[in-house]
């Protein structure tokens, strides 16, 4: 490019010297040479003015080169195609001003370099930018003169390749309210038909699906807005027919090497002793009071205008817990005092030695329902608790499960506790109090959630709680990319 380029300038000058020259030695019609001479002097200026103004493309070339071969080696370092590495360069150098095929622009891309030393350099991509360009404002002074306006090219070259790189590490700890403990390479959370739903903590899965959808270890559909801390998995997380939702699975936390601990693992083995009812009849009338003891065969409330239970332990033996279509559900005497909280908690147990006997939980079609779990004593924080020792459910199992489902208001403060079986909430309205008051802990084999609006853990500390925590530690690693050429 230069020398096509000096060439055609030099050839100028040395015109214009030799005219200028032969006026100063030819006196006679002096002003009429000067006047025939002006335009030589004006396109020398010209000349003079684009030469300058092809050196400043060439430095713009030059920059952009180095721009574009920075660019296509990141690329190249972290794996990406030639195809990619190609259009990324390219796309580089458009953004600085030279477009590949556009206005007489060529870039070209090589990955690895074709020629020079980086040939075998780990992760060098060579970019050439050349543009074909012309003197304009002197062309005609070029034509006086008996030359061809003749075009050239100009060119520029980088090569780019790693250079130095940086990692660092972090140490996060989350914190699981809705935790799926299943190991099996199968679906553990599964998220559907609600508007909008809001938690300041991570929904975990130590399923290790890897696929999409209802084949994902957690999947997330048919919901407008969604804000999750945070998503945790041993496998898979997939999202589909949404309008918002945070985190998208790019920013998730997915197929784990670890696994989120069960909090409640070492929980004691219940020791219901006698039954102090069986298969115990409510007593007529709208109101209902319930005192803590063995309930052997289950306990049912239904139709009640009132249930209040005592706070203390209840177990339930040899059956299932139903609560179904009352209009309040609470707790007498629970309450707060000198940081210490006084609740229920309702343990699925057995009393005949057949593990097979152990129950579920149905809460539906009530109005309102207010319990919280006790923040001292053996099942401190603990709300609802299925025997460990219970057969073990899967994903579609409808008996043995924690079902709660058709509810107006709802708050249950403390951890709610199925670990070989599925706990299943649905259609609910209002749920779980606010992110400063609000404790609900979802532990079970699977989580099934559908038309739900929201949940907390920010005021478990009132009832000891213990949300599922994990440690995570992120290196994060930068690559830098250096000029070779």
């Amino acid at each position: 490019m230069e020398t096509a380029m000096m060439h055609t300038a030099s050839r100028v000058i040395r015109t214009v010297r030799t005219q200028w020259h032969r006026l100063g030695c030819d006196q006679s019609g002096s002003v009429l040479a000067l006047l025939a001479v002006l335009p030589i002097l004006a396109g020398a200026v010209a000349i003079g003015i684009e030469t300058g103004q092809l050196y400043r493309v060439k430095r713009q070339m030059q920059g952009s080169t180095d721009a574009a071969a920075l660019a296509g080696a990141i690329d190249r370092m972290a794996g990406k195609t030639s195809a990619v590495i190609t259009a990324t360069a390219q796309y580089e150098a458009q953004r600085n001003g030279f477009a590949n095929g556009v206005n007489n622009v060529t870039v070209t891309v090589n990955a690895p370099p074709t020629s020079g030393p980086n040939v075998a350099t780990t992760g060098a991509v060579e970019v050439k930018i050349t543009k074909t360009m012309g003197f304009s404002l002197g062309a005609a002074l070029i034509s006086w003169l008996g030359g061809s306006s003749s075009t050239f090219d100009i060119s520029a070259r980088s090569v780019a390749a790693q250079g130095a790189f940086a990692s660092t590490s972090s140490n996060v700890s989350y914190e699981g309210c809705m935790v799926a403990l299943t190991t099996a390479n199968e679906q553990g959370v599964s998220f559907t038909s609600f508007n909008n739903f809001d938690s300041d903590c991570t929904i975990m899965s130590n399923g290790s699906a890897t696929g999409s959808g209802s084949s994902a270890s957690i999947d997330i559909n048919t919901f407008n807005n969604a804000h999750i801390a945070n998503i945790w998995t041993r496998g898979s997380y997939s999202v589909s027919a949404y309008n918002s939702i945070t985190p998208m699975p790019d920013n998730a936390l997915t197929n784990r090497t670890d696994y989120a601990v069960d909090p409640y693992a070492s929980l004691a083995t219940p020791t219901p002793g006698t039954c102090t009812y069986t298969n115990y009849v409510p007593p007529s009338g709208s109101n209902l009071t319930l005192s803590p003891g063995t309930y052997c065969g289950g306990l049912t409330v239904t139709n009640k205008s009132n249930v209040y239970f005592t706070a203390g332990t209840y177990y339930i033996a040899n059956g299932d817990l139903v609560i179904r279509s009352d209009n309040n559900v609470s707790c007498t005497n629970c309450a707060t005092s000198n940081g210490v909280t006084t609740g229920t908690t309702f343990v699925l147990t057995q009393t005949s030695g057949n593990n097979a006997n152990i129950g579920g939980v149905s809460i539906t079609s009530e109005n309102n329902v207010t319990l919280n779990a006790p923040s001292t004593g053996t099942y401190k924080g603990v709300l609802f608790y299925q025997d460990r020792r219970a057969t073990v459910g899967t994903m579609t199992s409808t008996s043995k499960i924690f079902t709660v489902a058709s509810l107006n208001n709802a708050t249950l403060s403390g951890a709610v506790y199925f670990p070989n079986n599925r706990i299943d909430i649905s259609s609910i309205n209002n749920f779980g109090g606010s992110p400063t008051n609000g404790c609900t802990i979802w532990i079970g084999r699977y989580i099934k959630f559908s038309s739900f609006n929201n949940n907390y853990k920010g005021g478990c500390a009132t009832y000891g709680t213990t949300p599922v925590g994990i440690n995570t530690t992120t290196t994060t690693t930068v690559l830098k990319g250096k000029i070779f050429e």
